[in-house]
């Protein structure tokens, strides 16, 4: 332990680049298990393993940022013991980073949404979330307390904010959705926070050992550039940290500035949409963004961006995008850390998918190595629709599928509370081999008849209900295998009117990778999905 290291030097010095282990240990089911594995790969993602993280070091990246979601395995007699299987899963991906001489950053991620109890008019539940909260930094503080410095604890992630307001199931504890109840003022909220926040402090401190000098990552409100920095009012205060003073601390916010390009994935999205960046006032834009942090930086903290991005491959200009982040950070002495749900990286072959955002993150880690023969580029126009005069109709499926948009309605109305894919689909005719498998909770289907023997396929989709509102946006991918890693995303807006055209597939793509996938913006019913191939 390095204890004369500050938290700036240490980001400047030594920490590099970031990546996020996205969609992974946070992930989450809706029934129990026992198996730690079945939450890490809950939401789609491979096993980690050593070669996904060897591949990461290979590229520059020093940093993993690992979210977690403790609630998955724990006591349920209120005392919220974490089960030593899930401790030792996570033990094992912190070792494949420190192997590597790498960074890591662990947090509590979401982890279902218990955080709303913090905002809940009950004091019952205001008082079980501060002992789930202290409980779960006692562990594993207690667990990792005589690990190096290269492994960093995190406040938090988003929740620290608007989320202390969610409304919670009375019965679980767990967030019901996206909506709020909480009674908290915004300036209540604020207070919250920086009580959250100083409490995460005085727990890992008091553990003792390496804790004692461990630096630690201060989650921002909202995790929100201009709410943490509160200009006006300066309600975010960093917590006290009298052993070390400011040295070992940093503050964590997030960018996916505008939202409009940084998030919103189609034309479709009702609160706006930005589909390309790059332009002179664009870049000076994130400048100013990143020279508001500057208020910790000069006080002598830390400042990691601890995610970044852009949520969909198909976007103009993202390559500058990701190297603009990259190089504010580098020139102003923060971390940047790239949030990576399986778009970007392909944790299985441990390479790069697209080639132009790659030589971007070379560029700034000075990495040399090879950019795969076969990388993707961003920003590619959808193929334009096919005319159906020459094709022939090769494979039909019909029944209901009715896509799960993450409320778990099913074809009934009703919540689903365990994995049955019944619930969300029910076949009524299929073509044999057509090799078609849905999501076993009705987010995605996946098509993989052998691709080799067409020649130009495309598809077709009819709904029970064909309208924006109802069905969204469509999204198609392509894998090596269902619930693989996506590449080579596209989407068409639904006022494309894909839904009344023949949809062109990549050959080329499928020569990579043999299963198609396709999904929806919204939650409509899948009434039947045609495969045509030109006419032989």
């Amino acid at each position: 332990m390095r204890r004369e290291l500050s938290s700036q030097y240490l980001i400047k010095y030594f920490m590099g680049q970031g990546w996020n282990l996205g969609n992974t240990m946070e992930a989450t089911r809706m029934t129990v298990s026992d198996n730690v594995v079945d939450y890490e790969t809950a939401w789609a993602a491979p096993v980690t393993t050593q070669e996904a993280i060897d591949g990461l070091k290979k590229y520059g990246f020093n940093t993993v940022r690992v979210p977690i979601a403790w609630s998955n395995m724990i006591s349920d007699d209120g005392k919220y013991t974490i089960n030593p299987k899930f401790f030792d899963r996570v033990e094992e991906i912190i070792n494949y980073c420190l192997d590597n001489e790498m960074y890591v950053i662990i947090n509590d991620h979401y982890d279902r949404g218990w955080w709303g109890q913090f905002g809940s008019a009950d004091t019952q539940w205001r008082d079980k979330a501060w002992a789930r909260y202290e409980s779960f930094w006692t562990q594993i503080a207690e667990r990792y307390k005589e690990y190096s410095d290269r492994l960093i604890f995190e406040s938090a992630n988003e929740e620290l904010g608007d989320r202390l307001n969610d409304q919670i199931d009375e019965t679980t504890g767990y967030a019901t959705g996206t909506n709020q109840n909480g009674v908290l003022t915004e300036d209540e909220l604020y207070e919250l926070v920086n009580q959250i926040n100083q409490k995460f402090v005085d727990i890992v401190r008091g553990t003792g050992g390496n804790n004692t000098y461990r630096h630690l990552l201060i989650a921002g409100y909202n995790t929100d550039f201009d709410m943490t920095v509160d200009s006006e009012l300066g309600r975010f205060i960093m917590p006290k940290d009298p052993s070390n003073e400011v040295n070992k601390l940093s503050v964590s916010v997030h960018y996916y500035t505008p939202s409009t390009y940084g998030i919103a994935e189609t034309e479709d999205n009702s609160w706006g949409y930005m589909g390309s960046w790059g332009t002179d006032s664009d870049i000076a834009e994130m400048k100013t963004n990143f020279e508001k942090l500057k208020k910790f930086y000069d006080q002598g903290y830390g400042v990691m961006i601890g995610e970044y991005g852009v949520v969909t491959a198909t976007k103009k200009g993202i390559p500058d995008y990701y190297y603009y982040v990259m190089k504010n950070s580098k020139d102003m002495g923060y971390l940047p850390i790239m949030w990576d749900t399986g778009l970007w990286y392909n944790r299985a072959t441990g390479l790069f998918k697209y080639g132009d955002v790659l030589e971007k993150i070379l560029e700034i880690t000075g990495s040399q190595a090879d950019i795969p023969a076969d990388a993707d580029v961003t920003g590619k126009d959808a193929l334009a629709f096919v005319d159906n005069d020459e094709f022939t109709k090769v494979f039909t499926w019909e029944g209901q599928w009715k896509k799960n948009d993450g409320s778990n309605v099913g074809l009934d109305g009703n919540k689903v509370s365990s994995e049955d894919i019944e619930k969300f689909v029910t076949t009524t005719t299929e073509s044999s081999d057509m090799n078609i498998i849905f999501n076993t909770w009705g987010y995605q289907v996946f098509l993989g008849p052998d691709w080799s023997k067409f020649t130009s396929p495309s598809i077709r989709v009819y709904f029970e209900t064909d309208d924006a509102d109802v069905v969204g946006a469509l999204t198609m991918a392509y894998c090596d295998a269902p619930n693989g890693s996506w590449n080579g995303t596209t989407a068409y807006e639904y006022s494309s009117g894909y839904s009344t055209e023949y949809v062109p597939v990549d050959i080329e793509q499928l020569e990579k990778h043999n299963v198609l996938m396709i999904t929806f913006g919204n939650s409509p019913i899948v009434t039947r999905i045609e495969i045509y191939d030109s006419a032989k």
